[in-house]
């Protein structure tokens, strides 16, 4: 087998693709330092395998890709390609040409191929095994590894020998025959673990499961009488509820029937109340035309009382008259025994006259004779006797009249103290009725007043009851408007978590294994990857973006339960699923710096994830690599940034996948699997809110309607008592006109007996004004009558004997002229008398006509009385009719009112009852809401039932067609199943399948143990046979090595010793190897103590040894030279020459020895900085350049 050709592109220093071709013989790559030259070996070493940057000079494998210079943008992939020439079948199975590739991405994505077709790393190092090529084998030495071969630990150097003495591929299926028998021997304690495990299961699963089966019959039983009890229920229930809306139809209409009547009663109640105010306005009006007609009747009345009392007083002086004309008969028969008496009167008078006028005269005579000796003296005392007799009578006079005054003044006084009387007693009744005028007004005013307020509240009863009508209006409106909406998200939320129940959108296949899962037949399953996450609502569409299909993938505890579910699917046929193993997800992350700097970036997509820690790990490795970001335009700039390496998914679900490509579009909010629990979520929290609210109007609605009604209520009684204060003002009106005409009447009487008694004071005034005159004049008089008894005595005083004898006549004579005065007087008035009497008897026949005529004429006066009378009588008569007609129209007014109280008083009684009868209505119609709710939701309670146990609908359910002739029995039947059910305790429905399984995976164990068993000794042959083989092999192959490492240890060093020592050759497959080497003229020692040249010249005879016995394809060294000095630099060309028949030799080198030995010379430059370009020349051309033959 030949290396034909080493193709590379984007590794390392070669971005552009590159081709190096090899022959047969020894092809040297030369070039300066730093040119690239290592990196064509690394590339080869890479290509077959290596994994371990640090060996390709690495610090991570993404090293190996071109980074970029100052000129070149980096690249995105490293690739190697390896063309062997496989002629001579040293590769089995392959064609004669056979290449190897190996591409690796800056994403971590790596692929390999052989013959252009995908392949493991495995599969690649299986091919070359034993060859001597591999990244392990003897064929390639690094740069500085040389010297390695030889100082590695004795254990460690046995890799070399292996592959030099054939046994790797042995090794590597002894190994995995080992590692296989040690998962036989795994799996068989596992096994025997479960089989325990199982043992300890079987017996309790299979009593699980005898009682399931118990419990299964029964269900069934209990599922065919409860579906047809429930089927039962439900009919019944139909009728129930039809019957049950008839009764509140039946209700309702009883309910406006009473209504209606109701509002036929207030309004009958408010007409009867309006003709009761018109009532009592005729009764007011129709009382006061019967006053009107009382008082004309009194006036009438008294009228007719002054005109009879004229009537009595002419009756009267007719009586009177009629005496006088009785009496003028005896008058005349007095009058002449009278004027007899008189004249005889007269002739006594005249005699006594005669006598006492003899007695003056001789009195006089004598006094004459006494005063005749001074007549002056005595005339001036006749004159002053004279005067005071004048004087005497004068005072006499005034006496009269002045006690005439007094008699006048005493009697006004009397009557006084009467009319003081009538006056105090007028004014207590005044004052009286006043007050009642005063109360009456101030009872007016306050009934005006209380219908006026009355009146207001009445209208601010009305604003307030439309007010709190229309507020009710109002939150109903809203109410209904809340509950509406609370439905709507109630219903919407009810029909995404049954759609979430469903598990609608899920593939089949999930909805299968879940299905198990639930019914305990898969074990392990967690569940969907979007049923166990949650996420804000702001980023759920990109989470849903960024996890895409693996939102539907089952998260399960092992492989093991994934494995179990697989082979559900698989042998059920329904369907493919991915499953997420906990225990073998690895978290990925991105190690990217400075991410939160850049504008528009959100998270890590991993970090707006919220799920249990055990879960963590599979978000980490499904989103621990994608970044979101706000939009678009930064979505663009942070993917350009870091060059495209990592996926970015925008907040609104547009994506930029790694290497630059673009998903986006339309998204639908709230269309997705993930969102579909926030949304349910998020309506049921709005419902909460909704039903919050909804309660809260509730109670403001029944405040609102209950605050309706108190202003209805008081409205209601407003007017009641606006009624009431009219109908009290109509009765306070007629009270107050009466007391008013009362206290009018009073006031005048009081004025009449006032200005009586004025003029009574008036009158005495004068009286006692004519008294005091009088008493000034009787004083006067008195005073002049002793001034003129004075002179007179004085004039008499000289003769004061005379005087006294004149006195003393005096005296006799003003008694006997007294006397005669007396008697003058006397006979006087007897004569007078007798004339009167004769006068009186002369005209008593005229004065009978006169009488006569004066009877007639007021008989007469009487008829025209009598008449007046009458007719006065007969009006008042007739207003009195008229009156008591007024009163006999009051009276029927009042039955006409106390008729409408009474139908108002029925009305209302009617009213309250109707009212009653309503509310009982309405509490009826209210329980038979609640009756038709009651039955509804168990009606509906009974369907849900029906498809939450049993997944029927009320028609699936009738279709079964399950009769049950008797409820009772079949009810009883019922209850004694759930008993029998309950009896039988806690129930594993699942211990059927699971005993089943449980049994058959107890069987299938015990086979697998007997297989893994036998397998176990299979093993352990295979293993006997491949180290027994190994052993030979080894042993063989290692002796051959040690002699021609003898020989070529003498040949590099010209001398010595050179040995290859097993120190446990009885395990020749297990035992260090200790290479022993002595240089010309030195003692054996540590072989750390040599040189550098010494250790590499050991190291090349330990390599051409190897070389010797199991020569490599080609061999790939990389200035193993570097360390010689220039006779073992040639030394060491002309061996490889010497191996170039079975080998061939790719030199990496500085060294001109190596380089004169090289049939094809590879120049590595870099002429572009970072750049690494190859030049081909051939010795012969490189010869004739350098002028050597």
């Amino acid at each position: 087998m030949v290396l034909k050709s080493l193709e590379i592109q984007g590794f390392k220093s070669f971005p552009d693709r590159t081709t190096l071709n090899f022959g047969k013989g020894i092809t040297a790559v030369v070039g300066p330092n730093g040119s690239g030259k290592s990196n064509i070996s690394d590339a080869v070493r890479w290509v077959l395998g290596e994994t371990s940057s640090k060996s390709l000079r690495g610090s991570k494998m993404e090293d190996v890709i071109f980074s970029g210079t100052s000129a070149r943008k980096a690249l995105g992939f490293a690739q190697v390609q390896l063309t062997l020439d496989n002629t001579d079948q040293t590769l089995k199975d392959k064609g004669e040409v056979v290449t190897v590739s190996r591409r690796y991405y800056r994403s971590g994505e790596s692929e390999y191929k052989i013959d252009g077709e995908i392949v493991r790393a495995r599969d690649i190092r299986e091919l070359f095994m034993d060859t001597g090529l591999g990244s392990d084998g003897y064929s390639m030495v690094g740069q500085g590894k040389i010297d390695s071969i030889i100082s590695q630990k004795n254990e460690d150097r046995r890799e070399l020998f292996e592959e030099a003495a054939g046994i790797s591929l042995f090794r590597h299926k002894r190994k995995d025959a080992t590692r296989r028998l040690d998962q036989a021997q795994e799996n068989l304690v596992r096994l025997l673990d479960i089989l325990g495990e199982l043992e300890s299961r079987v017996e309790p699963l299979r009593k699980q499961s005898e009682k399931a089966q118990k419990f299964i019959t029964l269900s069934d039983e209990k599922k065919t009488l409860e579906i047809g009890v429930w089927v039962n229920k439900i009919n019944r229930f139909t009728n129930d509820l039809r019957e049950q809306e008839h009764k509140i139809d039946a209700a309702n209409a009883s309910y406006d029937v009473c209504e209606k009547e109701l509002k036929e009663i207030e309004q009958e109640i408010e007409e009867i109340a309006q003709k009761t105010v018109s009532i009592n306005t005729q009764i007011e009006q129709i009382r006061a035309g019967s006053k009107a007609y009382e008082e004309q009747a009194l006036r009438k009345d008294g009228e007719a009382s002054v005109l009879e009392t004229t009537l009595n007083h002419n009756n009267e002086t007719i009586e009177r008259l009629k005496n006088d004309i009785g009496d003028v008969d005896s008058t005349n028969l007095s009058i002449d025994a009278q004027i007899e008496e008189k004249e005889q009167f007269i002739s006594k008078s005249v005699k006594e006259i005669e006598e006492k006028k003899a007695e003056l005269k001789s009195v006089t005579d004598e006094m004459n004779n006494l005063l005749s000796s001074n007549e002056e003296f005595s005339k001036l005392t006749v004159e002053l006797n004279q005067k005071i007799t004048s004087l005497t009578l004068k005072l006499s006079d005034c006496r009269v009249k002045c006690s005439q005054a007094l008699t006048s003044s005493q009697e006004i006084k009397s009557r006084q103290s009467v009319v003081d009387s009538s006056i105090e007693k007028s004014r207590e009744e005044l004052e009286k009725f006043k007050e009642l005028k005063a109360k009456s007004d101030e009872n007016l005013e306050s009934l005006q007043s209380r219908i006026d307020e009355n009146n207001n509240s009445m209208q601010g009863y009305k604003i307030k009851l439309e007010n709190k009508n229309a507020n009710a209006d109002k939150i109903k409106a809203e109410l209904e408007k809340v509950t509406n909406e609370y439905n709507q998200k109630v219903q919407r939320a009810k029909m995404l978590l049954d759609l979430e129940k469903n598990m609608e959108g899920f593939s089949g296949a999930v909805k299968a294994v879940m299905r198990q899962a639930q019914n305990k037949a898969l074990s392990g399953i967690h569940g969907p990857l979007s049923q166990l996450i949650t996420v804000d609502n702001e980023y759920s569409v990109a989470v849903e973006v960024a996890l895409g299909a693996a939102m539907q993938n089952i998260v399960v505890g092992n492989e093991a339960d994934a494995k179990r579910a697989i082979y559900y699917l698989k042998n059920n046929r329904v369907g493919r699923a991915t499953f997420l193993p906990i225990s073998a997800i690895k978290p990925r992350s991105l190690d990217e710096r400075d991410l939160d700097d850049n504008l528009g970036f959100v998270a890590i997509a991993s970090d707006l994830v919220d799920c249990k820690n055990e879960y963590k790990i599979i978000i980490s490795n499904l989103l621990g690599r994608v970044v979101i970001v706000e939009d678009m335009d930064s979505a663009i700039g942070i993917s350009k940034r870091y060059s495209n390496r990592f996926k970015i998914v925008t907040v609104d679900g547009q994506v930029i996948n790694p290497g630059g490509s673009m998903t986006g579009g339309s998204q639908s909010k709230g269309a997705g699997i993930l969102s579909r629990g926030n949304m349910i979520d998020e309506l049921n929290n709005e419902a909460k809110k909704l039903e919050k609210q909804a309660e809260e109007i509730k109670a403001e609605y029944k405040t609102a309607l209950e605050e309706a009604n108190f202003a209805l209520a008081a409205l209601q009684g407003a007017q009641a008592d606006l009624q009431q204060a009219k109908e009290e003002l109509i009765r306070a009106q007629g009270e107050h006109k009466l007391v008013a005409e009362k206290y009018d009447l009073l006031s005048s009487q009081l004025s009449v007996l006032v200005n009586e008694k004025d003029s009574a004071k008036q009158r005495i005034a004068e009286f006692e004004n004519e008294a005091k005159s009088c008493e000034v004049e009787i004083k006067s008089i008195e005073d002049e009558i002793s001034k003129t008894e004075s002179e007179l005595e004085k004039t008499s005083g000289n003769a004061s004997e005379l005087n006294a004898k004149r006195d003393e006549y005096r005296e006799k004579s003003e008694k006997i002229n007294l006397e005669l005065v007396t008697l003058a007087k006397d006979n006087e008035a007897a004569k007078l008398s007798v004339e009167e009497l004769n006068f009186r008897k002369n005209s008593q026949s005229d004065r009978v006509k006169t009488i006569e005529d004066e009877i007639k004429s007021i008989e007469e006066k009487n008829q025209t009385l009598l008449i007046s009378i009458n007719e006065i009588k007969a009006s008042a008569n007739d207003l009195r009719v008229k009156a008591e007609q007024s009163d006999k129209d009051v009276s029927e007014q009042i039955n006409q009112r106390n008729e409408l109280e009474k139908r108002t008083t029925e009305l209302r009684g009617e009213e309250k009852i109707k009212n009653q009868d309503r509310e009982k209505l309405s509490g009826s119609i209210v329980r038979l809401d609640e009756r038709k709710i009651a039955m509804k939701k168990e009606y509906d309670e009974l369907n849900d039932m029906l498809f939450e146990q049993y997944e029927l609908t009320k028609h699936e359910a009738e279709a079964l067609d399950i009769q049950i002739d008797d409820m009772t029995a079949a009810k009883r039947r019922l209850h004694e199943i759930k008993v029998a059910i309950k009896s039988l305790g806690s129930i594993n429905v699942g211990a059927i399948e699971e005993y089943k399984e449980v049994s058959e995976r107890y069987t299938f164990l015990k086979e697998q143990i007997g297989d893994v068993e036998k397998s176990k000794s299979e093993l352990m042959k295979i293993i006997e046979d491949l180290t027994a083989s190994m052993s030979e092999k080894f042993l063989t192959q290692f002796n051959k090595i040690n002699e021609e490492f003898k020989v070529c240890f003498a040949d590099f060093f010209g001398g010595g010793k050179g040995e290859l020592v097993l120190e446990e050759p009885d395990n020749c497959l297990e035992s260090p190897i200790e290479i022993r080497i002595q240089p010309p003229g030195k003692s054996v020692q540590n072989i750390n103590l040599f040189s550098g040249g010494e250790k590499s010249l050991a190291a090349m005879a330990l390599l051409f040894s190897v070389l010797k016995v199991q020569p490599a394809p080609f061999c790939i060294y990389d200035e193993v030279e570097a360390a010689l000095d220039d006779v073992n630099v040639e030394r060491f060309a002309k061996y490889m020459r010497k191996m170039t028949d079975k080998t061939q030799f790719i030199s990496i080198t500085h060294r001109r020895g190596t380089m004169e030995e090289a049939d094809v010379l590879y120049g590595v430059t870099m002429q572009e900085k970072g750049v690494s370009k190859l030049i081909e020349l051939q010795t012969a051309e490189l010869a004739a350049k350098m002028g050597l033959e």
